[in-house]
């Protein structure tokens, strides 16, 4: 695996964790064994040292057990789903086709809609899928359980999207990869976690103001190009061109180097602008200028969160983070 140098990136938010992290750490080790989601002993190992629980506690400290529980669970089956889907091979083949991604989002959504119960002799991602909406259900509400519905199937929509490009080998333009990196990283559910881990029920009214879904967006934005950095040498090392780095290395027909300088200047320049429209948007009121100041507030934190997994945490990555 190559060793890549990372920038120092700009993220000027407050690094917390959850005080439950080990508690997590041990309930989804436990749930990853009773689902059997993973072959093997060594392979259980290899996911101790990703150390996702550090990565949930570390994005929501402020959440309670029960949810962190829940999300880490979602959190570790959405990666072991993702290194079936990523990693081109002999063995990973059957699951990089359009028709086994058309009958996972089948199966999920059934699950979402109809709060449908698999046996895990049935299916494994199924009945641990189905577990995890199970706890969800009763720590949200039902808006937000339409909005991660629709969230979750973006996430495998986008998936097909990516697996099809590799197929035809196919390179991204810059602002195509850039419009469809938050959904086929699920991005987008991270932020909808946020609303259930801070329990701020914001108004549908503030959702979709525009200056607000622009802070999500971004949020969700630069999440995915930090982790297109921290993750470039995995990538490399599997053959997968779905990184930002990539696609700016070969459309601008410049070094890995350079793209990885632009990568870092495009994340630190999204963060900038994340924060400078923080200070603009209009006042609701004072109480739900409260809870979006909390929610906002938790959103930085989140960043800052995926950002110090990366680096001081998993092993899932190897790089030289440049401080200097």
């Amino acid at each position: 695996m190559k060793t890549i140098n990372v920038p120092q990136l700009y993220c000027p938010f407050e690094s917390r964790i959850s005080p439950f992290v080990d508690r997590v750490d041990r309930h989804t080790t436990n749930w990853l064994h009773r689902f059997q989601l993973l072959s093997g002993e060594e392979l259980y190992e290899k996911y101790a040292n990703y150390k996702f629980a550090w990565m949930t506690c570390r994005t929501y400290p402020d959440a309670d057990y029960d949810f962190l529980c829940a999300a880490n669970n979602l959190n570790s089956l959405l990666f072991v789903m993702d290194d079936l889907l990523d990693h081109a091979s002999s063995e990973t083949a059957d699951y990089r086709t359009a028709d086994y991604v058309q009958g996972i989002i089948g199966g999920f959504v059934n699950v979402l809609r109809f709060n449908k119960r698999v046996p895990v002799s049935v299916n494994p991602i199924m009945a641990a899928f189905s577990d995890f909406w199970e706890k969800m259900r009763r720590l949200s509400s039902a808006s937000w359980q339409c909005q991660f519905t629709l969230s979750l199937k973006a996430v495998f929509e986008a998936g097909m999207w990516e697996i099809e490009n590799s197929r035809a080998q196919r390179h991204p333009s810059m602002l195509q990869y850039m419009k469809m990196r938050p959904y086929f990283a699920a991005a987008n559910l991270a932020t909808d976690l946020l609303e259930v881990a801070t329990k701020q029920n914001l108004p549908v009214f503030v959702l979709q103001n525009e200056e607000f879904q622009r802070l999500v967006e971004l949020a969700r934005r630069t999440i995915c190009w930090s982790n297109d950095l921290f993750s470039l040498s995995k990538e490399l090392e599997h053959g997968d061109e779905h990184n930002l780095v990539v696609v700016i290395e070969h459309e601008r027909n410049i070094s890995l180097e350079q793209a990885i300088e632009e990568t870092a200047r495009i994340h630190d320049r999204e963060i900038a602008q994340f924060n400078e429209l923080k200070a603009q948007l209009p006042s609701f009121g004072i109480r739900i200028d409260t809870a979006i100041q909390t929610h906002l507030d938790a959103m930085g934190t989140m960043l800052r969160g995926f950002m110090d997994w990366s680096i001081y945490d998993t092993a899932r990555y190897e790089f030289n983070y440049v401080t200097e």
